[in-house]
């Protein structure tokens, strides 16, 4: 549910780190432990922790893409071909701009499900 912070308007103005910041843009395991070392500040060189590390906690952009792309809004099967179509056209675009920069992508991405749907509040699926 905090992921879904990412399409609200004012999300890259509220957040340091933009669509790469870690608190809304993770893939931490909720069922692993953190290392021990890394949760008192440390750094870990044990290769055989099995402890989850902070360096394994972030998001690639194009990891970041794919999820802001993949939930589609959409309620019917026509709603959801015309999410797909849609955004098949703003990727189009930014690719035509040779725009390649994550945060960008991706501000494009929030941009276009706002205007979907009608609503710049809306930022959960629901």
């Amino acid at each position: 549910m905090f992921k879904s912070y990412r399409y609200h308007p004012n999300y890259s103005h509220d957040v340091a780190g933009g669509f790469l910041s870690m608190t809304y843009s993770h893939q931490i395991d909720m069922d692993k432990p953190l290392c021990q070392y890394e949760a008192v500040g440390g750094i870990c060189n044990d290769p055989d922790c099995d402890g989850q590390h902070f360096r394994d906690m972030g998001l690639t952009g194009d990891k970041i893409l794919v999820q802001l792309g993949t939930a589609n809004p959409g309620k019917t099967p026509e709603e959801k071909q015309r999410w797909n179509d849609g955004l098949r056209l703003v990727l189009k675009e930014l690719r035509l701009r040779n725009i390649k920069d994550p945060n960008v992508v991706a501000e494009e991405i929030a941009k276009y499900r706002r205007q979907f749907l009608h609503d710049d509040t809306r930022v959960v699926n629901f």
